[in-house]
């Protein structure tokens, strides 16, 4: 059974984050360094996927008056497709707009999208990098996921 707690300040947690990062991408796209100053910012917060004691996935959210961004969501591959990363994005408000960007190659991640009703908004050519890839931007808007 996976529990999902979501929490903030957890410093301690950063190895394992960049640790699920590198399962999931083959090489993290954030230096313990990142993900410890991103754990450190009073607008960010995290919503962890443990199995047992294991950290399994986590979602990094950063949050302001008026809206939320999803700045980073992972499960370990082993994990994949179990529904976890569905668990995490539930956990995130409903009372304001969220946006976020994904791949546009990673169909999987865009259907579960918009299954939480995000929408299609823009597109950021070239962002993401080895490889080379378009971003896909995405919003939901508050009260509709």
């Amino acid at each position: 059974m996976i529990r999902i707690e979501k929490e903030a300040g957890r410093l301690d947690v950063a190895p394992q984050l960049v640790e699920i990062l590198d399962d999931v991408y083959g090489q993290s796209p954030w230096t313990l360094e990142q993900v410890l100053a991103d754990l450190g910012q009073s607008q960010n917060w995290y919503v962890f996927a443990y199995s047992g004691e294991e950290l399994v996935g986590f979602l990094a959210m950063q949050e302001n008056l008026y809206e939320l961004e999803v700045v980073q969501i992972a499960v370990r591959k082993e994990w994949q497709g179990r529904g976890i990363a569905g668990q995490l994005l539930e956990t995130v408000s409903q009372e304001k707009e969220v946006f976020l960007e994904v791949r546009e190659g990673n169909a999987p991640a865009r259907t579960l999208y918009q299954k939480q009703g995000f929408k299609e908004i823009g597109c950021r050519k070239g962002y993401y990098h080895a490889p080379t890839e378009d971003a896909i931007m995405m919003k939901r808007e508050a009260n509709e996921g």
